[in-house]
């Protein structure tokens, strides 16, 4: 498909095909249902468990699939039972696997998330072999014909991968590629400078408020927003939790108001709201409605138990608004015939 788009006020791309190149972790989710925390030292009986395949640029990837835009993952995986299932399932829901690399003296990333009774989750995470992509592991080829690199702040934690990713974010550049990052609240606190450091480079920027906090040490909405378009960044997108998202660039700021949803489990959230910025931009839509889709992904996932690949997608997104008498226009911009 032949399409002009504008990607976040800045510039025209002409793209022959919208591929999205994503670089982050890749994990086995082993989620829990509990009622409440113990006090240290206690037990916490669950009522459910689960395990998906998940890490956050794992599941952007596959809700683009959903999305029919093409993706293609950088990332490392051990060479066990869990790198079997995540990359299955990544398979299934389309992405391109081919420049994820495996390391047999590393376990494929865990995370063990507690789920309480409200759908709040807090995550204890073993990254295992994702930190092993190397930057010679990076090359020109891995971008070709490509619309955007995704990237986790969670890169920027621990060597090789913090090199790796100094490395594609010089590549794109140098190619002239749209860069995009996924902050992530560990990052925020803990590789600062690194994060600072590429600010100038990002076409979009996706973090909350504590995140915001941690680079700029502002506590507002408004100042977060002046901060990082003064740091060079072309759009933030601030999420707000149930309230929303705030989206700005040059011409200006807007706050989005988010859907109500019955909150299930909020993991992978935060990665559908990606997908539904960048899917946006990628095809030149509004602000105003990069923000409405990545509300609305972002809390269709709260309504699903997990992550990867049950994450709701464009048929999802259509089958709620159309319950909800929505505008039928969504048909067209996610490109879906109309029953």
């Amino acid at each position: 498909m032949l399409a002009t788009c504008l990607f976040s006020g800045f510039f025209l791309v002409e793209l022959i095909m919208q591929t999205v190149i994503l670089f982050g972790d890749i994990n086995i989710d082993i989620l829990m249902s509990i009622g409440a925390y113990p006090e240290p030292g206690g037990d916490a009986m669950a009522t459910q468990v689960t395990l998906r395949p998940g890490g956050s640029v794992a599941n952007t990837a596959i809700v683009l699939g959903k999305l029919d835009i093409e993706a293609k993952m950088i990332g490392c995986t051990g060479e066990d039972i869990w790198a079997d299932l995540a990359l299955e399932s990544l398979v299934s829901s389309g992405v391109n696997v081919d420049f994820i690399s495996k390391s047999p003296n590393y376990t494929t990333g865990l995370i063990f998330i507690p789920v309480t009774t409200d759908g709040e989750r807090t995550m204890f995470s073993y990254r295992g072999a994702n930190i092993q992509v190397r930057p010679s592991e990076i090359s020109s080829a891995v971008f070709e014909d490509a619309s955007v690199l995704h990237i986790s702040g969670y890169n920027f934690l621990e060597s090789p991968q913090r090199e790796a990713s100094r490395r594609a974010i010089e590549l794109a550049r140098e190619m002239e590629i749209p860069i995009s990052l996924d902050t992530g609240v560990e990052p925020a606190h803990h590789a600062r400078q690194a994060l600072m450091s590429i600010l100038p480079d990002l076409s979009l920027l996706v973090l909350g408020m504590e995140e915001a906090g941690a680079l700029l040490g502002v506590k507002t909405v408004e100042h977060a927003v002046e901060g990082f378009l003064a740091q060079g960044v072309r759009t933030v997108a601030i999420k707000l939790g149930r309230e929303g998202c705030t989206l700005a660039n040059a011409e200006g700021s807007q706050l989005l108001p988010g859907y109500p949803m019955k909150t299930v489990d909020t993991t992978g959230a935060g990665d559908s709201f990606c997908a539904g910025m960048l899917f946006g931009l990628l095809n030149g839509l509004s602000l105003q409605t990069c923000g409405s889709l990545a509300n609305l992904l972002g809390g269709l996932a709260t309504t699903v138990w997990g992550a990867g690949p049950v994450l709701p997608g464009g048929d999802e997104v259509l089958e709620y608004l159309r319950s909800q008498e929505q505008d039928d226009s969504w048909d067209e911009i996610l490109g879906k015939s109309k029953d």
